[in-house]
């Protein structure tokens, strides 16, 4: 199955968020549950997914807004909210996203988050 999901607030990146307190950017991480999980749920009707029992493989494709240098880690940090949401939405725990691929691409505005589930 694959998903596309917004680019991330860059508020949620792990390193503009150093020295500020977590209630400043829990709202933002809640939007960003609640928009992946309707996402991952109306993506789910639409191809007809089912997610297996166990583990389940991830590819994360980051596509950028530009061409400036980004972390994988910290990309991936900025999507803990999506990651919960499609979790809730597949009714599984995220422990269970094994392996996670990282990838990168550059786009164009506004950017992109693909998931795509069962990936080899």
């Amino acid at each position: 199955m694959k998903i596309e999901l917004p680019w991330p607030d860059p508020r949620l990146n792990p390193n503009r968020s150093k020295g500020v307190h977590w209630a400043s950017t829990s709202e933002l991480r809640a939007r960003q549950k609640s928009d992946a999980r309707l996402l991952a749920l109306q993506a789910m009707r639409a191809q007809g997914y089912v997610p297996p029992p166990g583990v389940l493989p991830l590819c994360i494709t980051f596509v950028q807004p530009d061409k400036r240098a980004r972390d994988r880690d910290n990309l991936l940090a900025a999507c803990k909210g999506l990651l919960d949401g499609l979790s809730q939405a597949l009714g599984v725990d995220d422990q269970h996203f094994d392996p996670v691929t990282i990838r990168r691409a550059y786009g164009s505005k506004p950017g992109a988050v693909i998931v795509e589930i069962g990936c080899a």
